[in-house]
Order: C-alpha cells, then structure tokens, then sequence
C-alpha cells in the first residue's frame, strides 16, 4: 500500500510549502517511490475440479504461452466425446430429411425439426470444447510466480485463485509529487530513479499523471516506466526516490 500522509509530511518539512515563499529544486530534494511490476494478474479456476498437475513456486519463472496449471478433466473430455456423437447423427438425421424433403416425401415440421436439433448438438460440442480448454491454463505473458494458493491435488471451485504472477520484464514507479507541479509536469519527460534494495541507478520516463489533486496533502500521483535494461533484478514492492533535475518549483 502507497501511503500519502507521510510522504505530504516529508514534502512539508523539506520545504515545499509554498506559504513559506521559499524555492525548492527538485535536484535536490529526492521524492520517494515505490516499485510495481507493470502487468500482475491473479489465474483463477475457469471450472470445478480437482488440479492435477501445478509444479510452479513462488519465485520461479515462465515463459508466455507455457502451461502453468493442469486439470483433471476426464469428465469434460467425455462429454465433448458425447458432443461429438451426437452432432454426426443430428447431421446424418438432417442429411436424410433434406432427402426426402427434397422427394416430397417428409413434411416441413420434421425437416424443421431435424435442422434444429443438428444446431443444438453444435451447440453442445462448442461448449464441450470450450470446457476442455479451460482444462489447462496457460501463461498469458512471460513472468514470475509471486504466490502460490493451492496445492497439486486440491479439488477447487469455479473463480477460485489459484497463482499470482507478474510480468519482471516491465516495472513502474509511483511517485507523489507537489499539486504545483501539474503544470510543469508532463508524460515523457525523463528522472532518475536510486532503490535502496539495490543501490543503483535506473533511468526513467513519465507515463501517467494522476487525475485528481489530494486537497489535505496538496499533492497528485506521477507514474513512471522504468526504462534501463537489465531489469532481471528488480521486484514489486522495492522503495527508493527519484529525481527530476530539470523541474524547479517556484513559489508563485
């Protein structure tokens, strides 16, 4: 969680009152920040069943595209079995309908009939094979297993989560700077960010403004992509400040 208050206190004490008349150059004056990974997401079961396969811990890494969870769907692939059935015969029963229509030899109910139910066992082989996809989820990006919720084995319910992952490929930073510095502020404009897990230096650039202005803390939210590469060695939830060299705040 991002906190506003102590950050508005820093902010104050530092000297960015503005009532003060005083000058602060934000060179000088470091903001803190706050590390996340720019794509995380929460898997959850599409189906009620039992897991049967889920190899991945906390901290490993994936490859999009690559299966991260396995169900046991003995039972949907049946009934897709069943689905399958019972379209060829719903076709073969409209086939011959269509025949004897064609003979005038059937009546128009029955024809009818015969073309409904070939749409209805479509139906059910679509859902048949929508279900035996959800048999296996697998990585909608290349990333990283933050944490684990179920155990290899466990016989979950539909929506239940099951993994959270991130992207460790693409990291924002969240920043909380002085509500002045709506107008001198704007998306593209480039900062250096130092975590203290890390001890180093990292490059990056605005993306997104905040929408409102906290009126307790005269404050609004800056988010920023990290854009020095490696990247390989940063987490979600690492902390350090940023600096904009060439924004001065003036007091008006």
């Amino acid at each position: 969680m991002f906190y506003r208050f102590p950050i508005a206190a820093a902010l104050l004490c530092s000297g960015f009152i503005l009532s003060t008349g005083l000058h602060a150059e934000a060179e000088h004056y470091p903001i803190r920040v706050q590390l996340k990974a720019k794509d995380q997401m929460v898997l959850s079961s599409q189906l009620t069943g039992r897991i049967k396969q889920l190899d991945w811990r906390e901290g490993q890494t994936f490859k999009k595209g690559q299966e991260l969870v396995n169900f046991d769907c003995e039972i949907y692939r049946a009934k897709l079995n069943y689905a399958i059935a019972a379209e060829n015969t719903a076709q073969k029963k409209q086939d011959i309908a269509q025949r004897l229509d064609n003979l005038q030899s059937i009546s128009v109910m029955d024809v009818s009939q015969a073309e409904s139910a070939l749409i209805m066992a479509k139906a059910e082989r679509n859902i048949g094979e929508v279900m035996v996809k959800r048999c296996a989820i697998n990585a909608p990006f290349s990333g990283r297993i933050s944490k684990r919720l179920v155990e290899q084995g466990e016989f979950v319910s539909e929506g239940e989560p099951l993994l959270e992952i991130y992207d460790n490929h693409a990291f924002v930073v969240e920043l909380i700077v002085p509500s002045n510095w709506v107008r001198r502020i704007n998306i593209g404009d480039g900062f250096k960010v130092r975590l203290d897990e890390t001890e180093q230096e990292y490059d990056a650039k605005v993306t997104r403004l905040g929408a409102v202005i906290d009126p307790l803390s005269q404050s609004f939210s800056v988010f920023g992509q990290i854009t020095s590469k490696p990247q390989n060695r940063l987490l979600p939830g690492m902390s350090g400040s940023a600096v904009f060299a060439h924004k001065k705040v003036t007091a008006p």
